[in-house]
């Protein structure tokens, strides 16, 4: 077995505790942290995004073909979207809905395991570069996601701490509205244009990543095991 398998692998396995013990974490803790029931955390896209690529991982780790890896590659981008909208957009709200911002099932479903994944999918030595029509596969997840948690709002479910949406951005029934606009945060703009610039910045990502993905696998193939740490953090590790 290479260096880059081992890697992989190493990643694989911690990628597996972050996402799925994470979400385990936040289950057992969640009527502490002010819910009304441990299952509504599974009404949020962390839980969601963190159960999905932490399964797919696990049944890699037995069997891979293409079908599997356009799985890796759409569950992949929802957890990196799942991170990079916490780190911007929630965390600096999180404490006026209650939430707390980096406790420990935090860091592990929003920080590691976006981190772990990208890692991951860049070491993984099954040679599968996504194509650009798997981009658009990326929206299926959280499209479904918005319009079911849409419909749940409408008929004010509660999301575990009294609110009737899980995000919000996602309140339509928020002074904005659907359309409006304003210069007071959170609520800078109607949940309507959320809508559009969610799916907008997932297929930034989601093409990213595929161009990154094709533009190694275009390159030379050499060795550089040593520098794994420095690829991690600047630049993706080149295929052997």
């Amino acid at each position: 077995m290479t260096i880059r398998a081992r890697l992989s692998y190493i990643c694989k396995y911690l990628l597996i505790v972050a996402s799925l013990g994470g979400v385990l974490f936040m289950l057992f803790t969640a009527e502490r942290d002010g819910f009304s029931h441990w299952s509504r955390q599974l009404l949020y896209f962390t839980a969601q995004s963190n159960i999905w690529i932490g399964a797919i991982t696990v049944v890699l780790l037995f069997t891979a073909n293409e079908k599997l890896y356009i799985l890796k590659y759409i569950f992949t981008v929802c957890i990196v979207m799942t991170g990079v909208v916490f780190t911007f957009l929630l965390s600096p709200f999180a404490s006026d809905y209650g939430f707390h911002t980096w406790k420990f099932s935090s860091v592990l479903t929003h920080a590691l395991s976006p981190l772990l994944a990208i890692a991951d999918f860049f070491l993984d030595e099954y040679h599968f570069v996504p194509k650009r029509k798997h981009v658009w596969l990326c929206m299926i997840p959280p499209v479904l996601y918005f319009s079911i948690s849409f419909v749940l709002e409408y008929f004010y479910v509660d999301f575990g701490k009294g609110l009737p949406f899980p995000y919000y951005f996602m309140n339509f029934r928020s002074p904005l509205g659907l359309f409006g606009f304003s210069g007071t945060l959170p609520y800078v703009m109607g949940t309507f244009y959320w809508f559009i610039l969610f799916p907008a910045l997932l297929l930034l990502i989601a093409v990213i990543i595929q161009r990154f993905k094709e533009k190694r696998a275009k390159k030379s193939r050499t060795d550089n095991p040593s520098g794994f740490l420095f690829c991690f953090i600047f630049r993706f590790m080149p295929y052997k």
